[in-house]
């Protein structure tokens, strides 16, 4: 997927929404596309951003919104997503011990 699908695909998910994105989402956005353009979007560049994205699932923010490409990655990357999903499960559980 290239950066004008990817553009065009958030655009489209949002007409049906009536809230809009907070300025700190579109900043993390930018970011996002700046550090981890398609090509660029290796194990290594996901893995160090992973953290960020289960932090963000975790505190109910839509992770898969705010950060696309990591997304994108985690659904055709099975070492990744298995990381992700090991991660999360940790995360998950060390919050719900805090909150109970």
């Amino acid at each position: 997927m290239n950066i004008r699908a990817i553009i065009q695909k958030i655009k489209s998910g949002f007409s049906h929404h009536e809230e809009e994105l907070s300025d700190e989402a579109v900043v993390k956005f930018l970011h996002i596309l700046e550090d981890l353009r398609e090509e660029e979007a290796s194990c290594d560049k996901v893995y160090a951003k992973i953290d960020e994205y289960v932090e963000n699932e975790v505190d109910k923010r839509d992770a898969a919104q705010l950060m696309p490409l990591i997304r994108e990655h985690l659904d055709l990357c099975p070492e990744c997503c298995e990381e992700y999903e090991a991660l999360l499960d940790v995360l998950e559980k060390t919050s719900k011990q805090k909150d109970g």
